[in-house]
């Protein structure tokens, strides 16, 4: 294949496919400018670096690593500017938060917990449905590490959202028979 064919491929792969690139920066970074930032950086490194893109079928994969290690090079940036803002700490009082009717964000601030590389497992085999070899070739990984990674992040987070939810339990359970003994005794 040509260089120019290459480098035609390249631009319509990233443009067929933009939201994907976002949407994995995005859960990196939470944040859209940043995010947004992130796959421009990527397009631009992959972009000037497309010589050394080895066949059209490599291409996603090479594409989705450059994604993602630009994600990560952000957070790294990120960490050594962030600091605790005390005005900030208003937008945190008075607000109601019952994480018993929000699982969604409850798994994904669990995740968000567990070690990088396996975040990174999760967040390509479930939230981008890649499949596990594919991730193996993003990551440039061995495929059995993928899978040890895949089922040690399932088996963590598992056990995370259990304990979770017998506190949740332990909690309302006892604030529901609680509030049955009230309710017989006005009776």
């Amino acid at each position: 294949m040509s260089k120019k064919a290459l480098y035609d491929s390249l631009v319509k792969h990233v443009v067929e496919n933009q939201n994907q690139f976002y949407r994995a920066a995005y859960y990196y970074v939470k944040n859209r400018e940043a995010a947004l930032d992130v796959v421009q950086n990527a397009i631009c490194k992959a972009l000037e670096n497309y010589e050394k893109l080895q066949s059209e079928e490599a291409m996603a994969s090479w594409f989705y690593r450059i994604v993602i290690n630009e994600s990560l090079m952000y957070l790294r940036k990120e960490k050594k500017y962030i600091a605790w803002d005390e005005s900030d700490n208003d937008l945190l009082e008075g607000s109601y938060e019952e994480p018993a009717y929000e699982p969604k964000i409850e798994v994904v601030s669990k995740i968000s917990e567990l070690p990088t590389d396996m975040q990174v497992v999760i967040q390509l085999h479930f939230f981008e449905e890649k499949t596990l070899k594919e991730i193996a070739e993003i990551t440039d990984t061995n495929l059995n590490t993928v899978k040890s990674r895949l089922y040690a992040a399932c088996k963590k987070l598992g056990k995370e959202l259990e304990k979770e939810d017998e506190e949740l339990l332990t909690r309302y359970g006892k604030s529901l028979k609680k509030a049955e003994r009230e309710s017989r005794n006005e009776v």
